[in-house]
């Protein structure tokens, strides 16, 4: 059914049934680029518990970080520096009427909190925890994206629709620069030009911007990943629309500078990327066999595929996963998608951090990979 009936169906308000939807506790089933629909069984399965629809809302129920306290048996402050370091991650934020961030998490997230970090809601708090809150470090912003991601991942329709999701995440200055095809870019942003804030109260386009686009080095690398392989599986599905002529056109343009006539639907090799100058520092990029950054920040010494010594690619070589051919009859290149790596947290990361990450073969796999509610103990 639509989504409209389901929630007629379901006695829930238009922000309940949103948030009902993006948290998973009412599935949707993909028909089509940005059209869901409910499948009556679960709408069904839903409405017959028992005192419906109390045990749904409680299951969704948001709260702040003064009534999160409260319920832990904590001070606010106390709970805002587990927030901060990544220990639980907000659903939703928004800016209330004094211009203030606000962030809201899910109440039944609390008890696992308790139940997993007993030590860290009484006593004096870890030295590293207090220094990293009195560095500056909030994770509150990458862990909403990490489930805004997850929950949009989940709910795509097919690999272009999950490629523009991470393109979203990454942000168009990025995705300028380490994308080389203006077609393909051009139809990212029309599948998904930013990720949804949700409620955004009173925000402006410019903190939407911040909060929802990708700012740490793990978090671009795994996006990075994330990208090269749907962009892989999205290029064997079919071109970008506009890039057959394209292709077509440029070949007619130079047929000599090709040692070998290539089909019009052929993707073009394109030019070496430049990495972004953002990244150069984290990779630590210089003239060949200089020492280098790997992805956890780890040195060592540079090889042409753009690893570090342990065989892990850096950024620069996440990168040029991007701009990779597909497989094709003549030239029998693997895809972007098909190059994988461990990407590891550096000693900073906190614990929603991705420990390793590998080329996915599914939308639902991606999903229930980084889709994890709380993080490990």
């Amino acid at each position: 059914m639509t989504l409209a009936r389901a929630r007629d169906a379901l006695g829930l308000d238009y922000d309940e049934f949103d948030l009902a939807v993006q948290i998973g506790e009412v599935p949707t089933v993909a028909c089509g680029s940005r059209s869901w629909k409910v499948r009556s069984d679960e709408v069904d399965r839903l409405v017959a518990e028992d005192g419906h629809p109390l045990p749904l809302l409680d299951r969704i129920r948001l709260v702040g970080s003064a009534e999160a306290a409260k319920e832990l048996g904590v001070g606010r402050e106390r709970f805002v520096r587990l927030a901060r370091v990544g220990h639980i991650r907000p659903v939703r934020w928004y800016v209330n009427r004094y211009h203030a961030l606000v962030w809201m998490y899910l109440a039944r997230d609390l008890p696992v909190l308790a139940e997993h970090c007993p030590a860290l809601l009484s006593g004096p708090l870890p030295e590293g925890l207090r220094a990293a809150v009195a560095d500056g470090e909030d994770e509150r912003a990458r862990g909403w994206r990490s489930r805004r991601v997850a929950q949009l991942v989940r709910d795509t329709y097919d690999a272009w629709d999950e490629a523009a999701v991470w393109s979203a995440l990454l942000g168009p200055e990025l995705i300028d620069s380490a994308l080389p095809d203006p077609y393909e870019r051009a139809h990212l942003r029309k599948l998904r030009a930013a990720l949804p804030p949700g409620r955004p109260g009173l925000a402006t386009p410019e903190q939407i911007k911040v909060i929802s686009t990708a700012d740490h080095p793990d978090e671009i690398a795994l996006a990075l990943v994330a990208l090269a392989d749907a962009l892989g599986r999205a290029r064997e599905l079919r071109p970008a629309p506009g890039r057959a002529v394209g292709a077509a056109a440029e070949l007619a343009a130079e047929p000599a500078s090709w040692p070998v006539p290539l089909s019009a639907t052929a993707p073009l090799v394109p030019r070496p990327l430049p990495l972004p100058d953002e990244l150069a520092a984290e990779v630590g990029e210089g003239a060949d066999g200089a020492e280098r950054a790997g992805v956890d920040g780890a040195a060592g010494p540079a090889r042409p595929d753009g690893s570090g010594d342990d065989g892990r690619p850096g950024l620069r070589g996440l990168l040029r996963l991007l701009g990779r051919r597909n497989r094709s009859a003549d030239a029998g290149a693997g895809t972007a998608g098909a190059a994988g790596g461990g990407v590891r947290g550096g000693p900073h990361s906190s614990p929603t951090s991705v420990t390793r990450t590998t080329a996915r073969l599914s939308s639902s796999e991606a999903a229930r990979s980084t889709s994890a509610e709380m993080p490990q103990p």
